[in-house]
């Protein structure tokens, strides 16, 4: 089966070499004046490509997806790249692209523009992914996909009952787990990172989209707003000019609304000055056919204990997880608050 990268290294060859010759005869839109742009990278790059052609509506621009296997290797994706005028890139490791990631891209095309995929884990501190060593660092997949709770699979790993596991979500275990306390580091993270490794202070963005509220689905899933204002960051950083000023809103596409949507637990959001819930969103990307489903907590714990009991130990492992195992005041700690709230009845819905 051919991957998206596969797809569109063919549509790309065709818009370069056969649309050209076709236009005299047969056009079915305007004719595209204006840059050749690419944009490679993992889930966040469709946003950002749409952007961009919003920004810019005389640009080319294609979306390459380096999430699925490819059976192009890279340096059919590079010699099909070096068509375009401007190339954005995200960091991907090997395993995605045949012989290669974005390192070896850049390598044997000089032109390719290195851009921060956002990560920000303030709104979601409970969210890690479980990573198995024994699949090549394959995700482990739960009834919310990738999406896993550190809570839950601690009291897994430790033996609480789903009851137990459930009581622990609840303000008084995000306290003693530093949850209110992740901000400062995770925009530290962020902007730090924008100017170490891609030249780029997103100090300005960032304090643009708190006044927004809540600018994440997850850990790694911007809001459309996020990525138009990263598309206007990047082609000042590419030096390419914006045509005319257009409202990003007006013509946003939530794409990755369409995937899964981990919640901002409610005494989060209430520190947060935002609306929070324990309600769990499933991924959808067939949205004319169904409109989807999302789970309580009680039924998300249910079912990633099943996963659980079904996953060896090195599905099962996270180094926040691990340092909480590692240390018997914060596993004594966690469990006698699981106890104490389960005596109260606060297992929220």
């Amino acid at each position: 089966m051919l991957s998206q990268i596969d797809r569109q290294i063919i549509r790309s060859w065709y818009n370069h070499l056969v649309e050209p010759r076709l236009a005299p005869f047969y056009s079915k839109g305007p004719r595209l004046t204006g840059p050749r742009i690419a944009v490679i990278g993992n889930c966040q790059a469709f946003g950002l490509a749409y952007a961009m052609k919003l920004l810019d509506p005389s640009a080319r621009v294609s979306h390459f997806s380096a999430i699925a296997k490819t059976r192009a290797d890279i340096k059919l994706l590079a010699k099909t790249l070096a068509t375009y005028d401007y190339v954005f890139s995200h960091e991907f490791l090997h395993g995605h692209v045949r012989g290669g990631g974005s390192a070896e891209l850049c390598e044997l095309l000089d032109k390719v523009i290195m851009i921060p995929a956002i990560t920000f884990s303030a709104f979601h501190p409970d969210l890690v992914y479980l990573l198995d060593a024994t699949r090549g660092h394959a995700p482990t997949l739960g009834p919310v996909g990738p999406y896993h709770s550190a809570l839950a699979v601690f009291a897994f790993r430790r033996g609480l009952s789903v009851e137990e596991a459930h009581a622990l979500f609840n303000r008084n275990v995000f306290e003693a787990l530093g949850y209110f306390d992740v901000w400062n580091d995770a925009v530290n993270e962020l902007v730090e990172t924008g100017k170490s490794k891609y030249g780029m202070d997103l100090s300005g963005e960032i304090a643009n989209w708190s006044r927004r509220g809540v600018f994440m689905y997850s850990l790694v899933h911007p809001r459309p707003f996020v990525l138009f204002d990263l598309a206007k960051k990047f082609f000042a950083h590419a030096g390419l000019p914006t045509p005319a000023p257009v409202n990003g809103d007006y013509y946003a596409i939530d794409d990755l609304g369409r995937a899964e949507i981990f919640p901002i637990y409610p005494p989060i959001g209430e520190y947060f000055g935002v609306q929070g819930s324990y309600t769990f969103k499933l991924e959808n990307y067939h949205l004319s056919s169904e409109v989807g489903e999302f789970v309580s907590l009680k039924y998300f714990l249910s079912e990633c204990y099943k996963v659980y009991r079904r996953s060896t130990p090195a599905q099962l492992t996270h180094p926040r997880i691990e340092a909480w195992l590692a240390d018997p005041a914060a596993v004594g700690r966690i469990i006698t608050l699981a106890g104490e709230n389960l005596r109260k009845g606060l297992l929220p819905a």
